[in-house]
């Protein structure tokens, strides 16, 4: 199985997923995707300060952990995008 595990600035999660808050010494959210193709978009920043945004797309069931500023991804990202391009609704 694949996993990426990144630092994020932004998580976008499209419908439908489940959060649960984990009981842990540390600041835990686990998101359960509950259908196939739910996506995923995390933005990073380099150490420059330029963002990017890093698009997924993952199965029914598969688990997204975040623990603090790092999200752990059971699924390799399908593509990348210069800048936050997380857009807002409306």
């Amino acid at each position: 199985m694949a996993f990426q595990v990144l630092k994020f600035v932004q998580l976008d999660f499209d419908e439908p997923w489940t959060r649960t808050v984990l009981a842990t010494g540390y600041a835990s959210v686990l998101y359960s995707a509950q259908r196939s193709g739910a996506k995923l978009a995390v933005v990073t920043e380099s150490a420059t300060g330029v963002f990017e945004t890093i698009l997924f797309v993952l199965k029914v069931r598969d688990e997204v952990y975040v623990i603090d500023q790092v999200v752990h991804i059971p699924a390799k990202c399908v593509r990348r995008e210069r800048g936050n391009t997380i857009l807002c609704q409306g």
